[in-house]
């Protein structure tokens, strides 16, 4: 190989490697709980490692998530999207990846939703939406305004 080539090659190579520094990598993949990992390799190419998304092509999931919660709709809503319906996660690994991102994510502050099961999961994502943007922009005109935050035990129940 002419050095020319084997030092593009090369920066190549330190270039890739530093750019993925913070996704997971195969070998840290062993180390992390099994939900982390459905994470990265089926939300994290869009929503990236830590939940914040692309302004305006990506929604952030740091701090909003669990604000569907608080509205009729929302929790459905949340299993509906194409990249949650479609995923090929069976609906055990996506009920547990679901009550995961709430807990990381941020949970509703204005009540306390039930755990998704596999069966909430498996009836809602039969009807996936194919047209997300018209249901998320009417659900977040319905979230009530910041409220300050209470105690979890004092929450009453989501909606459903």
């Amino acid at each position: 190989m002419l050095p020319i080539r084997r030092l593009a090659l090369s920066a190549l190579l330190l270039a890739g490697a530093a750019s993925a520094s913070q996704a997971i990598q195969p070998a840290d993949m062993e180390a992390k709980p099994r939900v982390q990992v459905d994470y990265a390799l089926h939300c994290q190419g869009c929503h990236l490692p830590d939940g914040r998304g692309m302004a305006g092509k990506v929604p952030d999931l740091r701090g909003s998530l669990g604000r569907f919660f608080e509205v009729p709709g929302g929790r459905a809503y949340l299993v509906q999207v194409p990249g949650v319906a479609t995923s090929r996660l069976d609906d055990e690994g996506t009920a547990r990846l679901l009550n995961w991102l709430v807990s990381q994510m941020g949970p509703p502050q204005t009540c306390r939703p039930a755990p998704f099961t596999t069966e909430e999961v498996q009836g809602l994502r039969r009807n996936w939406l194919r047209k997300a943007r018209p249901v998320r922009d009417a659900l977040m005109q319905q979230i009530p305004a910041a409220t300050q935050p209470r105690k979890r035990s004092s929450l009453p129940a989501c909606p459903a």
